[in-house]
């Protein structure tokens, strides 16, 4: 009689522990669909052509000649300014730095900031003769960041200033990213 309750001890056990790891795998295969099928992507895809508004904090550069670079037909000639080193407060959702198309440039451009592979600031279009000193993080950003330093890179996205096509080229320049609340 003994054995005949142990051996029901162990059946009951047995009942609850596939229970239990049923239970498991039904809620792993549900995170695994919604993370596939219902999860907003990252991914900020950059503009085939110039975003037609002008970046709202871009500001005209002082004593800017605006003397144009020469290129060849259908290439194109800039001039960068920057500095490597960018603040971000997560309490405003803003970048500060420093980043300008001086007037000799002959293409529009685009500036993001990129970390960790992905876009937490995209601007809209910088034309020649202009600079930024802030821009906003794109919606959502701030909360993946916390308060310290990260290694990140801009990334310049060119475009023809007549027919608005993104050029073949970009650059990265790596940057150093200092992150406060």
């Amino acid at each position: 009689m003994e054995q005949f309750n142990d051996e029901k001890k162990r059946e009951g056990k047995s009942k609850w522990l596939i229970l239990l790891l049923l239970l498991i795998t039904f809620g792993a295969v549900c995170i695994t669909i919604w993370a596939l099928f219902f999860r907003e992507p990252d991914v900020i895809l950059s503009p085939d052509y110039i975003p037609p508004e002008t970046e709202e904090h871009a500001q005209t550069l002082p004593n800017d000649s605006g003397d144009k670079m020469q290129s060849e037909d259908g290439g194109g000639s800039v001039s960068l300014t920057y500095s490597n080193q960018v603040a971000i407060d997560l309490s405003k959702e803003q970048a500060y730095l420093l980043f300008a198309n001086p007037g000799k440039s002959n293409q529009d451009m685009v500036l993001q900031i990129v970390i960790q592979d992905t876009v937490i600031v995209q601007s809209g279009a910088i034309l020649p003769g202009h600079q930024v000193l802030t821009l906003d993080l794109l919606d959502g950003k701030a909360s993946m960041l916390v308060p310290g330093g990260y290694e990140g890179k801009f990334v310049i996205l060119y475009y023809n200033p007549d027919s608005g096509e993104k050029a073949i080229v970009n650059t990265e320049i790596p940057i150093q990213i200092t992150v406060t609340e």
